[in-house]
């Protein structure tokens, strides 16, 4: 932890490395474990909006890549904030692997959390997950 960040900063930090290392490792049943119930998910691919942790998870099967050995999702440039019950963390995340045929893909998208801590424990209440449109 360095000096400037407060003990809720690396909380949430550390939720969201866990968020990462979890949906990198394909480890599915631990994705949502720090996010709550109720909370609404902005992401690339439709639907636009996911109104619970549920409905998320459910969509996985329909767009996540069947991606073979190592996969990128890794955050970078990550910015945290926390008050005393809300906080916030935006910044970059890296995608990439090998789909079974052999063809790697690989991307960079921007990524915003909004997180509220109830009981001690910090949970996402919103993700946002966008890519801009690339104008020819």
């Amino acid at each position: 932890m360095s000096p400037a960040m407060n003990p809720d900063e690396a909380a949430i930090r550390k939720v969201l490395d866990r968020w990462a290392a979890a949906t990198r490792d394909g480890r599915h049943d631990d994705v949502l474990a720090h996010h709550q119930n109720d909370l609404v998910i902005f992401d690339v691919l439709s639907p636009l909006r996911y109104t619970s942790a549920a409905r998320y998870r459910d969509s996985w099967e329909s767009w996540q890549p069947d991606a073979r050995g190592a996969v990128v999702f890794d955050l970078e440039d990550l910015t945290v904030e926390a008050g005393a019950d809300v906080g916030y963390a935006f910044g970059l995340l890296a995608c990439g692997g090998t789909l079974p045929d052999g063809a790697t893909f690989s991307d960079t998208v921007r990524i915003t959390f909004c997180l509220r801590k109830r009981e001690g424990q910090w949970k996402v209440a919103h993700q946002h997950v966008s890519k801009p449109i690339e104008r020819g």
